[in-house]
């Protein structure tokens, strides 16, 4: 019961369809069919690189030092990191501005701590015989900042995002 295909009309209807085409258009197909029947024998390099990566992983030795910090040399340290902390003890009528300008410090860090200071005003209240310690990163900018009055100590810290947080009282 199946019908025989009829090969022939076929062919002249696929012809006919062919030459309805413009001369453009027919090269195009040709060139472009080409194109693939060469693509799809031609062996792509993903599948070469794949082959290469379910071999076994090579393994590379990473020296560690696996000691603690305590356990290590001092004279392996690095003098500038011994040398970061910087202390100043404030003199009669010296404000945190004048502190940080004294001392080279950015104004724009000065800036940052304020908007964080807290409602007890620890950066506004400096006070004559108080000790304020800092900390520099490498670029010259403050890393941390500690504030201390008699048995009071307030610390304020660079944060990832380049602001600064501020431990709690």
């Amino acid at each position: 019961m199946v019908k025989q295909i009829d090969w022939q009309a076929l062919k002249e209807q696929s012809i006919s369809y062919w030459h309805v085409l413009p001369q453009l258009h027919r090269r195009g197909i040709l060139i472009i069919t080409i194109v693939l029947i060469i693509l799809l024998f031609i062996p792509s390099s993903e599948k070469e690189e794949n082959n290469n990566v379910k071999s076994e992983p090579e393994r590379v030795s990473i020296d560690i030092n696996t000691r603690s910090l305590s356990e290590q040399k001092s004279e392996k340290q690095d003098p500038i990191l011994l040398a970061a902390w910087h202390e100043y003890t404030v003199q009669s009528g010296d404000t945190l501005a004048q502190v940080f300008r004294s001392n080279g410090l950015p104004m724009s860090d000065l800036n940052a701590l304020v908007k964080v200071e807290g409602q007890d005003k620890p950066l506004s209240h400096i006070k004559k015989g108080q000790l304020v310690r800092y900390k520099l990163k490498k670029d010259g900018s403050v890393d941390i900042l500690q504030l201390e009055k008699k048995d009071q100590s307030v610390m304020f810290f660079r944060l990832s995002n380049g602001g600064f947080g501020r431990s709690k009282p």
